[in-house]
C-alpha cells in the first residue's frame, strides 16, 4: 500500500434550501419572491455535513450507510458532477466514475461514438481509445449494437458500456456507485474480477453499495455516512458492526433496520396489457408471483412453510434460449438469494416458441422472520439482459412458534440474521 494520498477531503458540506410550502404560486407572486418581497419559508438540509477523510493511492474504499445518508452526493461531488457548498477536496491524479446510468452517454449517438466521447471528455487521447476500443466493447458484450444509438440501449447495456469504458481507460482514481445493482449476476461477477484487477495495479478505487458481501470482498477501508454526517470509519469490523446494528428490531422496524412499508405483501404481478409486458421481440413476461405450499398467494407465509417463485413468459423465437434468474433481497438491498434455472437444468435445448412457466423451490425453515424483496432477470444466450426487475414483489415471512417452543424456548425464539436453516445438532454427555 503507497503511503500517499490520493484525495483529501476537508469538511466537506453540501447543503440545500427546500421550499417550505409545496402549494403552486402565480406569477406575480413568483415574481415577488424573486426580488425579495414575500419570501415563503424555506427549509435548509443537508446532504453532507462537515465530511473529512482520506484515500491513499492504492486503497480500495467502501463507502456505507442507508438511503439518504449522502453517499451518492459524495461520489458527484469527487467526480465534479457537482460542487460542494463549503469545504475543501485535494485530488492527486486523473478520475474517472460510473455514477447514474449513462450519465455522460448522449442518447442520440450511438454506442462507438459514445466510447470515444466519454474517453475525450475524461481526457484520454484518440490513439489510446483507439488501441482499447475492441477490449471496451468485447468486455461490454455490445458488439451487435455498438453503431446502435445507446437511447434504444436496455439499462444492462447501457451499465455494461459505461463501467467498460471507464475501466479500460487507465485512470488513476475509480469512483463507482452500486455499480453491481444492474445486470445480470454472470456480468456482476465479470465487473467484481475487474475491480479486483484494477486494485492489483494498484489503482485507487471508491465504491458504494448496498451489498455488505461486495465491500467486504474487495474494500479495505469503509466510512459510514449517516444523515451527512461520517458517523465512523474502519476495517471490515466496521461492515460487521453495522450490519449487526441494522438487524435489531426497533420501533416500526423489521429485522432489517429499515422502516416497514405500509403495504408488505405484494404476492402477485400480472402484465395483462401486452404493451406493459417486459420484454422484446424474443421473449414476453406475463406474469410474476409467489405461491405457498398449498399454491396460494393470498395467505400469511410463516418460517416453518415452503414457497415457490414462479415465472410465466412467451417465447417468439426458436433460435435462442433464456435463463430466469430469481433474486431475493432484504430492505436494505442485501442480496440472500439468486436462483438461475441453468444452475440445476439444462436448458439450452428447449427453444421452441411457446409459452412457458419457470418456478424455484425455497424450502420451509430457509428464511428467518423478515421482510423480502423478490425480483427476476431475464438472459439471453448467457449474454445479453432483457429484462430484470430486482424489487418486483415483497412478502413478509412470519415467526412459528409451536407449543413446545412457547413452553421452553420464548427467550431464545428470534434468530438474528436472514437465514434460519434447520440444522443437525449433536447433544451428548461426556463420561
Amino acid at each position: 500500500m503507497h503511503s500517499e494520498i490520493a484525495i483529501k477531503v476537508s469538511n466537506l458540506s453540501k447543503k440545500y434550501s427546500i421550499s417550505g410550502s409545496s402549494e403552486p404560486i402565480s406569477l406575480g407572486e413568483g415574481l415577488r419572491n424573486f426580488f425579495g418581497k414575500n419570501k415563503t419559508d424555506t427549509k435548509t438540509i443537508y446532504a453532507l455535513d462537515n465530511v473529512s477523510f482520506e484515500v491513499r493511492k492504492g486503497q480500495v474504499l467502501g463507502i456505507i450507510g442507508r438511503n439518504g445518508a449522502g453517499k451518492s452526493t459524495l461520489l458527484k461531488i469527487l467526480s465534479r458532477v457537482t460542487v460542494p457548498s463549503s469545504g475543501r477536496i485535494e485530488i492527486n491524479g486523473s478520475i474517472a466514475s460510473v455514477l447514474e446510468i449513462g450519465m455522460g452517454f448522449h442518447p442520440e449517438l450511438s454506442g462507438r461514438e459514445n466510447v470515444y466521447l466519454s474517453g475525450t471528455m475524461l481526457g484520454i487521447d484518440t490513439r489510446k481509445i483507439d488501441e482499447r476500443f475492441n477490449d471496451i466493447v468485447e468486455f461490454a458484450g455490445v458488439q451487435k449494437f455498438i453503431n446502435t444509438p445507446v437511447k434504444h440501449y436496455s439499462s444492462g447495456m447501457y451499465l455494461r458500456l459505461a463501467f467498460s469504458v471507464v475501466t479500460n481507460i487507465d485512470a488513476d482514481i475509480l469512483l463507482f456507485d452500486e455499480v453491481l445493482s444492474v445486470g445480470d449476476l454472470s456480468f456482476q461477477m465479470k465487473c467484481l474480477q475487474k475491480i479486483k484487477s484494477l486494485h492489483n495495479e494498484l489503482k485507487t478505487i471508491i465504491i458504494v453499495s448496498h451489498n455488505l458481501n461486495e465491500i467486504a470482498a474487495i474494500c479495505q477501508h469503509v466510512i459510514f455516512l449517516e444523515h451527512g454526517q461520517l458517523v465512523e470509519q474502519g476495517s471490515h469490523n466496521l461492515i460487521k458492526k453495522y450490519f449487526e446494528d441494522s438487524i435489531q428490531p426497533s420501533g416500526n422496524n423489521d429485522i432489517t433496520g429499515d422502516r416497514v412499508p405500509e403495504k408488505i405483501n405484494i404476492l402477485e404481478k400480472d402484465f395483462s396489457s401486452e404493451h406493459l409486458q417486459p420484454g422484446d421481440q424474443t421473449i414476453r413476461i406475463k406474469k410474476v408471483y409467489i405461491v405457498n405450499e398449498s399454491n396460494k398467494n393470498d395467505t400469511d407465509f410463516f418460517t416453518n412453510q415452503s414457497f415457490r417463485v414462479c415465472v410465466e413468459f412467451e417465447k417468439f423465437t426458436d433460435t435462442d434460449f433464456f435463463d430466469i434468474s430469481i433474486i431475493i433481497s432484504n430492505m436494505q438491498q442485501f442480496i440472500l438469494s439468486a436462483q438461475t434455472i441453468t444452475s440445476n437444468i439444462n436448458i439450452e435445448e428447449k427453444t421452441e416458441k411457446g409459452d412457458y412457466i419457470a418456478s424455484v423451490l425455497f424450502d420451509e425453515d430457509f428464511f428467518n422472520e423478515t421482510i423480502l424483496n423478490i425480483g427476476y432477470s431475464v438472459t439471453r444466450n448467457n449474454k445479453d439482459v432483457v429484462c430484470y426487475d430486482t424489487h418486483l414483489l415483497r412478502m413478509k415471512i412470519n415467526l412459528f412458534i409451536g407449543n413446545h417452543q412457547k413452553q421452553y424456548y420464548t427467550n431464545i425464539q428470534k434468530f438474528l440474521g436472514p437465514l434460519r436453516p434447520k440444522q443437525q445438532w449433536i447433544y451428548e454427555r461426556r463420561k
